[in-house]
């Protein structure tokens, strides 16, 4: 992994930075999922951190103290001291060069203080390669009960509503 050559600053996200986020990360999508994601935030449930070089949003995730929200993992996990990576993304300028390692350190710094002893992420089990092996070497371990697929509304610029679907993995490590 190539070292930092920049310096970012990881802040839980704000009300002010909302349509900003949107405009950044999410073009086109008129699903607002920057703004669920700070309603999460708003109701104590999780941080949605993001993080800044200067002051252009490049990568964020969500941080969830309830565990993953998907019964299918839930039955096998302590969710009383889990926390749950979710909506990870790093801005393709700014891949290879810390953004994504130095977020999932801050969540992980956060759940501890949480009290969690425990994080988990969901992870495309063949379209995302790269992310896998990141999380393998932050420490992330399959948890060796297969893949299972995951859905999400998603509305385009013309406002037409469609589900998104990928197959994943959960991954987890102990804090």
């Amino acid at each position: 992994m190539p070292e930092q050559t920049f310096t970012i600053t990881i802040k839980p996200a704000e009300d002010s930075q909302l349509e900003l986020l949107e405009q950044e990360f999410s073009p086109g999508n008129l699903s607002k999922s920057h703004y669920k994601r700070y309603e999460v935030q708003k109701r104590g449930e999780g941080v949605y951190l993001i993080a800044w070089h200067n002051h252009t949003p490049v990568g964020h995730f969500l941080l969830r103290w309830s565990g993953p929200d998907d019964a299918r993992v839930m039955k096998y996990i302590d969710v009383t001291h889990s926390a749950f990576l979710e909506a990870g993304a790093t801005r393709v300028a700014y891949r290879r060069k810390g953004i994504a390692t130095a977020l999932i350190r801050e969540a992980e710094r956060l759940a501890r203080a949480k009290g969690c002893t425990q994080i988990g992420l969901s992870v495309g089990s063949t379209d995302n390669p790269e992310a896998k092996r990141l999380y393998e070497h932050l420490g992330y371990v399959d948890w060796g009960r297969g893949e299972f697929l995951i859905s999400w509304e998603h509305i385009d610029t013309q406002g037409n509503k469609g589900i998104e679907s990928e197959v994943v993995i959960f991954m987890h490590k102990r804090l």
